[in-house]
C-alpha cells in the first residue's frame, strides 16, 4: 500500500509540475492562445505525447495575474490513448516574483482530474518520462505555490507486475502554502477501491506540515486520519490514527511521537476493537528509542468475549541491537462454558536492518476453568527468528497442561520437542515426544502449505484409550421420548477443505469399546474426499485388513472394504454394539458402499456383498432345535403316525436367551439399498444340518427369512428320543420381525407335501425292493431245478 501511494503522489505531482510550467509560460505572454501550437508541438517534441487545449485560454490581471486553461488532456507517450485529463484548470500567479524569474503561484484549482497510472510487468511506469531530465538545462526558476485545490478527482493506478489495482475516486484536496520551510496545512477526501488487497473504503485526512526540499524531511503535526468502511474481511470499520511524525527517509531518520491508533468494526457478524498508544519512537542509522508501548484488544466471536492487553517500557538499542526488556500480554476468553486467562511474557532482542528477534525465553501460562473442569499449564521456548529469510526457530519447546477432557474431569499433557517455520516456503515442521496421560507418544508434524493447509504427521502411540475423550451425552431419562424428532444428520464439511497425508501407529488402542492392538493405516486427504488406506490391526483373538473412505458430498458418501481373519465376532459385537446375536471364529469380508445424510439413510443406502465362514459358535435369538422338538407331534400327524387331517401351523417367539448352536457357518451376501439377500446359507451342528435363504433389511432391522432344517440322521443320544423320532426330516422354519423380537414360524402346508413326496418315494423303494428280491428267489429256484435235471441227464 505505501508503494501504491507513493507512485500516485509521483504521477500527480509530475502531472501538477506540468500544468504550472503551462500557466508560467502562458502567464508570461499577452497573447496565450497565439502560443497553443507552439506548447502543443513542445509537448510532442520532447516528451512524444499528445496535449490537447480545445478552448481557449483566458488570462486575468485583476486581483491577481491568472489564466483560466479551460479543459486539457494529454496522451500516453507515443499513443493516442488518453493519460490525463482535466474539466477545468486555473492558476493564479503573483507578478512581481515572477519578473524575478521566481514562480509564485498563489492557487492551483482542478477540476475533474481523471489519470491512469499504469505500472507494467517489466517495472517501468507510463509516467516515466515526465519525470526525466530536459536535455536543455536553463536557468533555476524557484518557486513556491500558496495553495492547491483539486476537486471531484479520480485516479486508477494499476499494477500490472502485481496483478492488483487501486481506484481512488471523489478525491479532494486542498492544502494551504507549499513551499520549502513554511508550515501548512492539508486536508484530504477520497473514496478508495482495491481487490488485491480487499479495500471498500472512504479516507479522511487532515493534519498540518512542513517539508525541507533540501534536507529531505517531511514533518506532519496533529496528524488525522480516519478511514471507514470495508477492509479485507472486515465491515463496518472505523480506523483512526493521531499524533505527530518526523520523517526523513533519505537519512533514516523517523520519529514517533504521542500516536494513538484505534479500529473497531465488525468480523462475520462479532464486533471487534483494538487500541494501541505509542508515546514515543525514534529511529536513527545508529539509534533506536521509545517510550511505553500499549494496547488493548476485543473481540466478541460466537459468544465468546476475548479481550488482550499488552505493554512494554521504554527501551533503547540501535537498528543493529535493540532489546525489549520485558514484553508483556496479558488475554482472556469469557463466555458461558469457559474462563480462560493467559500471558505471554519474555525479552526480546534484535536487528531491525538485518530482521533478526531472538528471545532467550519466552513463555505463556494458561490459567482458568472450562465447564467446572480446571485448565492450567505452561509453554515455553527460546525465539530465533529471522524475518528477512522468512526463518522463525522453536529450539526447545516445553509444554506442561491439565486441560479439561470432553469426557470428564481433566487430562495431563507434556511434551517437548523443536519447531521449525519457513515463512518463503510456507512450511512448518515440529518433533514432539511426551506423555497424555498415560500414554506415550512420539510425532511429527507439519504444514507444507499454509493456505489453503496442508499438514502431514506421523504419529507413534504405545496405548491409548480414546472413549475417555469422547464426551459423554446429556443425561436425558427424565425428558420424554420423541418418537418423531429428526435425526441428527452427519456432517463432514470439514473435509472439503480438508488437506492431509499421514500415518498412525498405535500398540494397543481402544475406540467405541472396540480393543484392538498393533494398529496402523495411513491416512489421505484431499479434494473433499478421506482415504484411510490401508489399514491393519490385530482384532480380537485375529486380524484384520482393508480400507475405509468418505466423502464430503451431497450426500455424504462411505465405503468399507475390509477383512477379519480368525475374529472372535461374538465378543467384537457385544463390545461394539453391545448385541451378542453371533458367536463363533472365523473369517468375514466386507465390501460395501453407501450414501446418506443421516445414519438410517446410510443404512438404507447400503450397497455391496459381505461373506462370512465360522465354526464353533451360536445364531441367538432362535433355537431351531428347539422349534422342531416343539412341532413334533404335529409333525407325527403329518407322518400318519398319529391322529389325522392336516394340522395347523405353528408359531412361536425368539429370544436373547435362545440360540441356536452350530460347527461350522457359512454364507454370503449380495447387499443392494440396505438390504442383504442370501440363499446358501450353510449351518452344521450334530444334531441338525440347516440351509435357507431370504433378505435381511439392515435399514428397516428386519429379518423375512425361511430356515430349512434337517434331523442328522446318525444322530445318537443328543437331543433325546424327540429329534431321534425325526431323522431325515426336514422342517422349514420361517423367521421373521424386527432383530430384538424375531418371531417363527413352521411351514407345515410345504413340510406335508414333502412328506408326502418323500413318503412315495419310499413306498416305491419298498416295491422296488420287495420286487428285486422276488426276482432273485425266482432266480435261485429255477438256477437250482436246473442243477437237478442236469444231473439226473448225466447220471450223476
Amino acid at each position: 500500500m505505501p508503494k501504491l501511494v507513493k507512485y500516485l503522489l509521483i504521477a500527480l505531482a509530475a502531472l501538477i509540475g506540468l500544468l504550472l510550467a503551462a500557466a508560467g509560460f502562458i502567464a508570461a505572454t499577452f497573447d496565450p492562445n497565439d502560443y497553443k501550437p507552439l506548447l502543443i508541438r513542445l509537448v510532442q517534441e520532447k516528451k512524444q505525447r499528445t496535449l490537447s487545449i480545445p478552448g481557449e485560454i483566458k488570462l486575468s490581471f485583476f486581483p491577481r495575474l491568472g489564466a483560466d486553461l479551460g479543459k486539457l488532456s494529454i496522451s500516453e507517450h507515443n499513443s493516442r490513448d488518453e493519460f490525463a485529463s482535466v474539466d477545468s484548470a486555473k492558476v493564479s500567479l503573483a507578478l512581481v516574483p515572477l519578473l524575478r524569474k521566481q514562480l509564485v503561484v498563489d492557487r492551483v484549482k482542478i477540476d475533474g482530474l481523471r489519470a491512469q497510472i499504469r505500472r507494467r510487468e517489466d517495472g517501468s511506469a507510463n509516467y516515466d518520462d515526465l519525470l526525466s531530465k530536459n536535455e536543455e538545462s536553463g536557468q533555476q526558476v524557484a518557486f513556491d505555490i500558496d495553495g492547491v485545490d483539486i476537486r471531484h478527482a479520480h485516479l486508477l493506478y494499476d499494477d500490472q507486475k502485481e496483478g492488483r489495482t487501486l481506484e481512488l475516486s471523489d478525491l479532494n484536496l486542498e492544502t494551504g502554502k507549499i513551499a520549502s520551510g513554511v508550515p501548512s496545512k492539508l486536508k484530504l477526501t477520497s473514496s478508495i477501491k482495491s481487490g488485491k488487497p480487499a479495500l471498500d473504503a472512504r479516507l479522511a485526512l487532515d493534519t498540518g506540515f512542513t517539508m525541507d526540499l533540501e534536507q529531505g524531511r517531511y514533518v506532519f503535526k496533529g496528524l488525522d486520519g480516519k478511514l471507514t468502511g470495508a477492509v479485507l474481511d472486515f465491515r463496518d470499520l472505523v480506523l483512526t490514527l493521531a499524533g505527530n511524525a518526523d520523517l526523513k527517509p533519505t537519512g533514516k531518520r523517523f520519529a514517533l511521537d504521542d500516536i494513538k491508533f484505534s479500529a473497531a468494526g465488525k468480523r462475520a457478524g462479532e464486533p471487534l476493537e483494538v487500541k494501541l498508544d505509542l508515546p514515543q519512537l525514534a529511529i536513527t542509522d545508529t539509534r533506536v528509542s521509545g517510550g511505553k508501548l500499549s494496547g488493548t484488544a476485543s473481540l466478541t466471536q460466537a459468544g465468546s468475549a476475548i479481550s488482550a492487553s499488552f505493554g512494554a517500557p521504554s527501551f533503547e538499542g540501535s537498528p543493529q541491537a535493540f532489546k525489549l526488556p520485558a514484553l508483556t500480554v496479558d488475554a482472556a476468553l469469557k463466555d458461558a462454558r469457559r474462563d480462560v486467562k493467559a500471558k505471554i511474557s519474555g525479552a526480546i532482542a534484535g536487528d531491525i536492518d538485518k530482521l533478526l528477534f531472538t528471545s532467550p525465553q519466552l513463555a505463556l501460562a494458561l490459567s482458568g476453568r472450562q465447564e467446572g473442569s480446571a485448565i492450567d499449564g505452561t509453554l515455553t521456548t527460546p525465539l530465533s527468528a529471522n524475518l528477512g529469510a522468512g526463518m522463525i526457530d522453536l529450539s526447545s519447546l516445553l509444554a506442561d497442561f491439565t486441560l479439561p477432557n470432553p469426557g470428564g474431569g481433566t487430562f495431563k499433557l507434556k511434551a517437548g520437542g523443536s519447531a521449525h517455520v519457513n515463512l518463503g516456503k510456507e512450511t512448518v515442521s515440529a518433533a514432539l515426544k511426551g506423555h497424555l496421560d498415560e500414554s506415550a507418544f512420539d510425532a511429527k508434524l507439519g504444514l507444507t502449505k499454509f493456505s489453503p493447509a496442508a499438514y502431514t504427521f506421523d504419529i507413534g502411540v504405545d496405548r491409548i484409550d480414546l472413549d475417555r475423550y469422547q464426551a459423554k451425552p446429556a443425561a436425558t431419562a427424565a425428558a420424554a421420548p420423541k418418537p418423531n424428532a429428526p435425526e441428527k444428520p452427519i456432517d463432514l464439511t470439514a473435509l472439503r477443505d480438508l488437506r492431509a497425508d499421514g500415518s498412525v501407529r498405535v500398540g494397543a488402542l481402544k475406540v467405541k469399546n472396540i480393543r484392538t492392538s498393533n494398529v496402523r493405516f495411513d491416512l489421505h486427504a484431499a479434494g473433499g474426499k478421506l482415504d484411510i488406506s490401508p489399514l491393519a490391526a490385530n482384532l480380537y483373538g485375529g486380524s484384520v485388513a482393508g480400507a475405509l473412505s468418505a466423502t464430503a458430498s451431497t450426500p455424504a458418501r462411505f465405503a468399507v472394504r475390509q477383512s477379519l481373519t480368525g475374529v472372535n465376532v461374538g465378543p467384537l459385537l457385544k463390545d461394539a454394539i453391545n448385541k451378542d446375536t453371533l458367536e463363533g471364529k472365523g473369517n468375514v469380508q466386507l465390501d460395501v458402499t453407501t450414501a446418506g445424510g443421516t445414519f438410517s439413510q446410510m443404512m438404507k443406502g447400503l450397497n455391496g456383498t459381505a461373506r462370512m465362514e465360522l465354526r464353533d459358535g451360536a445364531v441367538r435369538g432362535v433355537n431351531i432345535a428347539q422349534a422342531v422338538r416343539s412341532a413334533k407331534a404335529k409333525i407325527g400327524e403329518i407322518r400318519g403316525d398319529t391322529g389325522s387331517g392336516q394340522p395347523s401351523a405353528q408359531s412361536g417367539q425368539g429370544s436373547a436367551a435362545e440360540k441356536t448352536d452350530f460347527s461350522e457357518l457359512s454364507g454370503s451376501f449380495r447387499i443392494a439399498n440396505g438390504v442383504a439377500h442370501n440363499d446358501d446359507l450353510s449351518i452344521k451342528s450334530p444334531l441338525m444340518r440347516i440351509g435357507g435363504a431370504g433378505d435381511i433389511d439392515l435399514g428397516a432391522e428386519r429379518l423375512d427369512y425361511l430356515v430349512r432344517a434337517t434331523v442328522v440322521q446318525s444322530l445318537q443320544g443328543q437331543g433325546g428320543p424327540e429329534l431321534q423320532a425325526l431323522r431325515g426330516v426336514t422342517v422349514p422354519v420361517r423367521l421373521s420381525g424386527p432383530f430384538a423380537a424375531l418371531g417363527w414360524r413352521i411351514d407345515f402346508a410345504g413340510m406335508a407335501s414333502e412328506l408326502a413326496k418323500q413318503r412315495i418315494d419310499e413306498k416305491k423303494e419298498e416295491v422296488k425292493s420287495k420286487a428285486q428280491k422276488a426276482l432273485e428267489e425266482e432266480k435261485a429256484k429255477v438256477q437250482d431245478q436246473l442243477k437237478d435235471q442236469l444231473k439226473g441227464l448225466f447220471g450223476r
